[in-house]
């Protein structure tokens, strides 16, 4: 049977002291019939004098620059990565990260054996510049509903894990550019959605890096925590719009998640009117439940005095009861 070409895309921003490592993985597939698409987010490290090494060495590689007209960031890179994918199959993988030799072999039987999956993931190792590893296990199958699975059941998975089916992403928005947290998690639940058909296995088939710093800002500033309200606030009111069991269930845990967010949002802001652009967004989630007033009066004292956001945050949102 002819082997199917699988299109491995990956963004890079100032890694050349990493990235090697990376590609060298992808070189030692037992899977041979891939193509490599590298694209640099606006590296000014030695990223593009490795990658004219490895593009030299295998044809295979390429290298790619994101445009001056994309928005910054390894979204806009993976999704322009996407845009020159050839490939039947399509995997995400980052720039510090390692497969294992039978990553991309293990999933492309899986899928050529299962046609009627749109894709399949796997577990994964945490690794250190040290060589400790530790294995990350996961609820592979979901026990309720996928959404309900997939917050409040730990059926998650990250970017690298899952080989798609480019035939099913064509039709479906892929990362937002916006985003500079929250982005594979507002990816896989969008994706969820559309009641996808898949499996979740349980090789642990990659490994990745632990306390490095990512391509999107990993920093305390105000532009991450931003982007993970928006994030809420995308999942709250797409929740709205859809039905599935215990839909309510999820409901409650992202609207506590949102008002958290806020909360968080207030804390950073030195001067009132800092603290009162993101009180009033409260508006958006009022609930006539009891906690909704009690974390509106926590707030409200902490938009005068900047004070009490620790008395509302150490709240224990609890869900069993909705169970």
């Amino acid at each position: 049977m002819r082997s199917l070409l699988v299109s491995i895309i990956i963004p890079t921003y100032n890694r050349a002291h990493l990235i090697g490592e990376t590609l060298d993985s992808v070189l030692a597939q037992t899977y041979t019939n891939w193509e490599c698409i590298v694209v640099d987010d606006g590296s000014t490290d030695g990223t593009e004098v490795l990658m004219k090494t490895y593009c030299d060495k295998d044809s295979r590689f390429q290298y790619h620059h994101r445009p001056a007209g994309r928005l910054p960031g390894g979204n806009a890179a993976r999704n322009y990565g996407f845009e020159f994918s050839k490939g039947e199959y399509v995997k995400w993988f980052d720039s510090d990260d390692i497969m294992h030799p039978n990553f991309i072999s293990k999933q492309y039987l899986i899928l050529s054996e299962k046609p009627s999956l749109d894709f399949c993931a796997c577990q994964w190792e945490y690794f250190d510049d040290v060589g400790q590893i530790k294995k990350v296990y996961i609820n592979l199958k979901p026990q309720n509903e996928s959404i309900y699975s997939y917050f409040l059941e730990g059926h998650v998975f990250l970017t690298h894990a899952p080989l798609w089916r480019k035939s099913f992403l064509i039709n479906c928005e892929l990362f937002d550019e916006k985003l500079k947290r929250g982005q594979e998690t507002d990816f896989h639940f969008r994706i969820l959605t559309k009641n996808p058909k898949y499996l979740i296995h349980e090789d642990f088939l990659f490994q990745v890096r632990r306390n490095h710093k990512s391509i999107e800002s990993t920093s305390n500033n105000i532009v991450p925590q931003e982007s993970v309200l928006i994030y809420f606030k995308k999942v709250f009111f797409i929740l709205k719009e859809i039905d599935f069991d215990k839909k309510e269930v999820v409901r409650s845990y992202i609207w506590y998640r949102c008002v958290n967010q806020i909360g968080i949002l207030m804390s950073k802001q030195k001067s009132i009117l800092g603290r009162w652009k993101y009180f009033r967004g409260l508006n958006q989630f009022y609930s006539k439940r009891t906690d909704f007033y009690i974390i509106y009066l926590f707030l409200f004292v902490a938009l005068i005095t900047n004070r009490g956001y620790y008395f509302y945050s150490l709240k224990k949102y609890d869900l069993r009861k909705n169970k």
